[in-house]
């Protein structure tokens, strides 16, 4: 199987390949941020939406925080994005806090992300863990909802 076609079978194609649109959210201290403002000049970034009720989530951060601590100095970097909301602040600083990843974790706005999330990717928000995956010039190149193997994110940045 090609490599490309293996990368489209985990990561299907945004809709939007322009720049990053703006994207408010929060870092756990309540300071508004935009998902810009994280993203790194000539690196890949891997956004993982988690939340505090996510089995899934919790099973894949392991391998997430790898990923990030074996690219981060050359090719590739990973935020985190609770969707629980600032209501749940105290819950979700327990999760990053027994993780203790090296990238950041950020919070959604919960009354505005799915419109924001709509606007951004073209679809609607289904489930956690969903990834998006931005080039390292900046432009949303990949949406994927469930698991990620390392072996499957190591192909698509390869790849490119």
């Amino acid at each position: 199987m090609k490599l490309t076609r293996l990368v489209l079978m985990f990561f299907s194609l945004a809709l939007c390949m322009s720049d990053a649109i703006a994207f408010e959210l929060q870092q756990l201290d309540a300071k508004r941020v935009n998902l810009n403002d994280y993203l790194v000049s000539d690196r890949w970034t891997l956004v993982m939406f988690w939340s505090t009720d996510c089995i899934p989530c919790e099973q894949q951060k392991p391998m997430i925080e790898a990923f990030h601590a074996d690219h981060e100095e050359q090719d590739a970097t990973v935020v985190g994005v609770a969707l629980d909301g600032m209501k749940e602040i105290s819950e979700i600083e327990k999760l990053v806090e027994r993780h203790n990843p090296t990238y950041p974790n950020l919070v959604v706005f919960t009354d505005v992300f799915n419109d924001q999330y709509r606007e951004l990717t073209g679809k609607d928000f289904f489930a956690t863990p969903t990834y998006l995956l931005y080039a390292p010039d900046g432009a949303l190149v990949g949406v994927k909802t469930g698991l990620l193997t390392r072996d499957d994110l190591e192909q698509t940045i390869a790849s490119r």
